[in-house]
């Protein structure tokens, strides 16, 4: 028969929390996934756990369910996909909290950020950078993260020391809000950047990150998911920040004219001719287009601003 433990007479037991939901995104974690499930039922008792099976191709659901975890099922690959569907899932919460299903963020930290929100933060991000484990993240991991937040900082403005934290808390009134579109591992990039566009409070609070399980090898692919990251964040910046991005690309635009028309003009005063006519073709060509960037770019930036004053209008109701 197996002993009952009895709680430390100076230990506290965990508050029930049947306001917090827990959605995990997993692929194909199955040696892992039941362990985080266990771990988040007795961090936050009553809360709701949810395990949005993403397409994989070993026990991940079962596993789940047998742990406790509501399990639902998402056939488009993508931890985006994945993600909002969790969400939708979890709307009856009024704090919606995002973990990997890997193993690698402790239960035990979800109470720091579940109190950050609780004090005024919309939305609580667990940093990994200053307390982390031997070999938790490869050398090339590292310099892409860091690499991302400086460009996100450069581009758009979000200070942020951990970019693609998959350990995050959200209030209901954030999630309700804020329009997510993206499918792959730029997702954490979105919900920092939906943060700022919509000028939430958000906190970061320091985290241990453990290294992953050797039978749960990571699914993030260096070069293509950096590609596609890579690709996403200059989208961000041209709709969230439309004005810089078309004045930088007119910028490029009237440099290129002015270097390709002082060829031409040169000549002319040299020789009275105009002897490259496609040269000073391009160079007018280069000129219209800077215009029309500009332009574009004055355009978009006003439709931008209806649209924020818009969704604020919309946020009151």
């Amino acid at each position: 028969m197996l002993a009952r433990h009895e709680p430390h007479p100076t230990e506290r037991p965990a508050p029930w929390r049947d306001d917090v939901a827990v959605v995990i995104p997993c692929h194909n974690e199955a040696a892992t996934i039941g362990k985080v499930v266990a771990d988040f039922t007795t961090a936050l008792p009553g809360a709701q756990i949810i395990v949005v099976d993403n397409a994989s191709s070993d026990d991940t659901a079962a596993v789940a369910a047998e742990a406790g975890a509501r399990v639902v099922l998402e056939s488009r690959k993508g931890k985006g996909f994945a993600l909002l569907n969790g969400f939708r899932a979890a709307r009856g919460a009024e704090y919606v909290v995002m973990v990997d299903g890997d193993d690698t963020y402790p239960a035990e930290d979800v109470g720091k950020l579940l109190e950050a929100v609780e004090s005024g933060a919309d939305v609580a991000i667990g940093t990994r950078l200053t307390d982390y484990e031997a070999g938790a993240f490869r050398s090339s991991h590292t310099f892409g993260n860091r690499l991302f937040i400086w460009l996100v900082r450069g581009l758009l403005g979000v200070r942020t020391r951990d970019l693609f934290s998959g350990y995050r808390v959200f209030t209901r009134r954030f999630l309700d809000v804020s329009p997510l579109i993206a499918q792959g591992f730029e997702v954490e990039t979105e919900l920092s950047i939906q943060a700022l566009a919509g000028g939430f409070c958000v906190t970061e609070i320091p985290v241990r990150y453990r290294a992953r399980p050797v039978e749960s090898p990571s699914k993030l692919n260096t070069f293509r998911d950096g590609y596609r990251i890579l690709v996403a964040l200059l989208a961000f910046f041209r709709d969230y920040r439309p004005l810089m991005f078309f004045s930088s690309v007119a910028l490029v635009l009237f440099a290129g004219s002015l270097v390709t028309g002082s060829i031409v003009v040169s000549e002319y005063l040299r020789t009275g001719q105009i002897l490259r006519m496609p040269t000073a073709v391009l160079s007018v060509g280069l000129a219209l287009l800077g215009a029309m960037s500009m332009i574009a770019g004055l355009l978009l930036s006003s439709i931008s601003r209806r649209a924020a004053e818009l969704a604020v209008l919309i946020s009151r109701r």
